[in-house]
């Protein structure tokens, strides 16, 4: 009875999974790790397909443009709503906007905007390539001596170094503005009072923070999404496991990444 009770839904014992999961991970990580050394080769080499480079910069950031704008604004929202209460509550209102701009500048936008991007385009890229390894088409370029890396992941990764942090300052950006609204609406506190709280918090520092963790992202999408695709084996099922994966490991590793960031930004700071 404890033994049955014990094991998980797929059959494995805690111990089991957990051990299946670590090997994967590794796994994982290395696959990831040999597939961003090639991107870098062939980048750094000239070997680029500039239109390509374009179609995927349209595809990860034009189209993202809504579901990353609304989740910023919201976000916003709700935190200019909850941390004007609470300050107001004891006086503080003046350090609102210094408070807002400092969660959102540092931590909420870049996670905020990686996420959906995770979400939509790295699922998308991951769906898009094991599909194709699935259906031999990998194959065919390797025989026509194309490498999939290049022809793959070269232009998504130049885009997205590109557009995702873009993505994450569009993301901030109307995250401030929802909260000045929302500041004045629901606390009256005047939008000149909330921004030189900002000016009086934020400083160069949090900018460069903001886009290291952008570029950070943007390249765990990209390469964890390409190295599941491409290490994919089976049929349609796999293509779904895949899928899967690929959201799975690229939100788990941006919130890892996120603290790491944050921890050396702060040791670096004290």
């Amino acid at each position: 009875m404890d033994s049955t009770v014990r094991k998980l839904s797929n059959g494995l014992h805690p111990i089991d999974a957990l051990d299946k999961w670590f090997s994967d991970g590794v796994q994982l990580i290395g696959q990831a790790t040999l597939t961003a050394v090639k991107t870098v080769k062939y980048a750094l080499a000239g070997q680029i397909d500039l239109p390509e480079v374009f179609r995927q910069a349209n595809m990860i950031g034009v189209g993202s443009l809504y579901v990353v704008g609304v989740t910023g604004l919201f976000t916003g929202f709700a935190m200019s709503l909850q941390i004007s209460r609470e300050l107001a509550a004891f006086g503080a209102d003046t350090s609102v906007g210094g408070v807002v701009a400092f969660a959102l500048i540092r931590e909420v936008g870049p996670i905020t905007a990686g996420v959906m991007v995770a979400g939509r385009v790295g699922s998308a890229i991951a769906a898009e390539i094991s599909t194709m390894m699935v259906s031999e088409q990998i194959d065919a370029l390797e025989i026509m001596r194309v490498d999939p890396v290049q022809f793959l992941v070269v232009p998504r990764f130049l885009a997205a170094l590109v557009m995702i942090p873009a993505l994450s300052i569009y993301s901030m950006t109307l995250g401030l503005a929802g909260a000045i609204f929302v500041a004045q609406a629901k606390s009256n506190i005047p939008p000149d009072i909330f921004l030189d709280s900002v000016k009086q918090t934020i400083v160069g520092s949090d900018f460069v923070t903001h886009i290291v963790k952008s570029l950070i992202n943007a390249c765990i999408i990209i390469f964890f999404s390409c190295a599941i695709g491409l290490h994919t084996r089976g049929g349609a099922e796999e293509v779904g496991h895949a899928t899967t994966r690929a959201v799975v490991w690229t939100m788990t590793l941006i919130f890892i990444f996120n603290y790491i960031v944050t921890a050396l930004s702060n040791l670096h700071t004290s």
